[in-house]
């Protein structure tokens, strides 16, 4: 293609896109290695009729317009965007019913309840007669990992709008804001060279514009809702500016609905900004206790910690994720104080609802605390349960030091499960080679981890660390130190 015949427009966009490869050179952003911020040579206008004649689908113009003289597909958004090639792949794959659907008239639409999104989801309801699908008249252009997708409007109101949506119907879909493609991609491209933060709310979810932009909007709004939005739009910057931390803090104390201002609290708090411990009552009589602890434990000196940590034990059932592990941050801290000791943390270790990061951190807070001998019946049944090598590495090396003998047992169990792992014996193997100045090589696989953190509960073995590994991987020598420690129990 002649360069010269390109739109201002397109080599706008190609100017940003260098610019953004320029910018993240390590591919840091999410997506990017995917990409490279690379694209295909631009489509004909031939491939592209002829792709939407086979498929009887009329591609948005905009869209168009982008694989005509911008590229036909490659970097974008997430893992990218699909050209002619990948449209026609994606759709090949596709149901019969889920292709037709495309064509047809669209039944989202921006911010809809949960009551449509049901309806949606479940055409019957809907009182039609026939079945439609919750995507009909939505074109996927991307994919954003695992069932989430990014799609685009091929008919109704919002024709040429990009939608992020899950294929398994987890949720109603999110409408971007922008009106048409093009103004995404481009937004994407700022952002990109701005050194913006996708990673806590995902490209496009947030609302364009930079900390002094948002400001005035804030400053322009009377809704709550439309507040919040753009409270929850500055977490895309890495840094708060003074002027915006001066602007919030006199915005938060004469706000008068409790949800705004604890979204406002949350959002300084996120960025340090001084002066948040008085707002914490508030918060707790809203009944707020993440933001509240999450205050207490990153800016809280001494004596608020002191005043609220038996409160944060009173409320830890109630708390998940970042809350809970700020929490656990907090009474960490206070372990040399009164009543601070690992048995009140207990029923946490048996919880169903905390993810990894929530119990790596309530691990190592128990480590640091006094009376772990009080959770070990609880920390039996966790280790009974746990299938997960990496997790079972962090419970191991917390309950080091408790003197507890059906706790030794498990561990010989765990060391008979997994010390002919292949990822133990090539540790073992790693184990054994006498770096410079003497030195072993320690283990570096989960299962491998696991079996040493094992095997620190008995000494070694009363060996070195490389003789220690020797003796567990031969199984007769292993067999005879069971007998000779552990009973009968441990002959087999």
């Amino acid at each position: 293609m002649d360069k010269t015949t390109q739109p201002p427009w397109a080599k706008r966009i190609l100017k940003l896109l260098e610019q953004a490869r320029k910018k993240d050179q390590n591919l840091e952003r999410f997506g990017a290695y995917s990409h490279q911020y690379k694209l295909k040579a631009p489509a004909s206008q031939e491939a592209i009729e002829r792709f939407q004649q086979q498929q009887g689908i009329d591609l948005p113009k905009e869209y168009q317009d982008f694989l005509r003289w911008v590229g036909n597909g490659g970097a974008g958004p997430y893992y990218g965007i699909y050209g002619v090639k990948e449209l026609e792949q994606k759709l090949k794959e596709s149901h019969s019913s889920r292709l037709q659907s495309i064509r047809e008239e669209p039944v989202i639409c921006p911010k809809m309840s949960g009551e449509e999104w049901e309806r949606a989801v479940n055409p019957e309801g809907r009182g039609k007669g026939k079945t439609v699908h919750p995507y009909a008249g939505v074109l996927p252009i991307g994919t954003q990992g695992c069932t989430l997708m990014t799609g685009i409007m091929t008919a109704g109101p919002y024709e040429g709008q990009v939608v992020y949506y899950d294929e398994d119907f987890c949720g109603p879909p999110f409408f971007v804001r922008e009106k048409g493609f093009l103004a995404w991609y481009e937004r994407w491209l700022r952002e990109v060279i701005a050194g913006y933060n996708d990673e806590e709310t995902g490209f496009g979810m947030n609302i364009d514009g930079n900390p002094g932009q948002l400001t005035e909007l804030y400053d322009e709004t009377e809704d709550p809702e439309e507040k919040m939005e753009i409270i929850d739009s500055f977490y895309k910057f890495e840094t708060l500016p003074a002027k915006q931390k001066t602007y919030f803090k006199q915005a938060c104390a004469r706000e008068t609905n409790m949800e705004v201002r604890t979204r406002m609290i949350k959002m300084m708090v996120r960025f340090r900004v001084p002066g948040m411990t008085k707002e914490i009552e508030k918060l707790w009589e809203y009944g707020a206790y993440a933001e509240a602890v999450s205050v207490i434990t990153y800016e809280g000196a001494w004596e608020v910690k002191e005043a609220w940590y038996e409160k944060i034990f009173d409320i830890l059932p109630r708390l998940q994720r970042e809350g809970f592990r700020d929490a656990c941050h907090t009474i960490r801290a206070m372990k040399e104080y009164p009543g601070v000791h690992a048995g009140r943390l207990k029923e946490a270790l048996v919880r169903d609802d905390l993810d990894k990061n929530d119990r790596i951190t309530l691990f190592s807070c128990i480590r640091d605390l006094k009376g772990k001998e009080e959770a070990a019946e609880y920390f039996l049944t966790y280790l009974s349960k746990e299938q997960d090598p990496a997790m079972l590495i962090y419970a191991v090396w917390c309950t080091e030091g408790v003197d507890n003998g059906q706790l030794r047992e498990l561990y010989v169990s765990l060391l008979d499960k997994y010390r002919t792992h292949e990822n133990a014996k090539a540790d073992y193997k790693g184990s054994q080679m006498v770096l410079k100045g003497g030195c072993c090589m320690g283990a570096s696989r989960p299962e491998g981890q696991l079996v040493s953190n094992l095997m620190r509960q008995f000494d070694y073995f009363g060996l070195d660390y490389r003789g220690a590994w020797k003796l567990l991987m031969d199984g007769g020598r292993w067999m005879q130190w069971k007998r000779e420690n552990m009973g009968a129990g441990h002959q087999s």
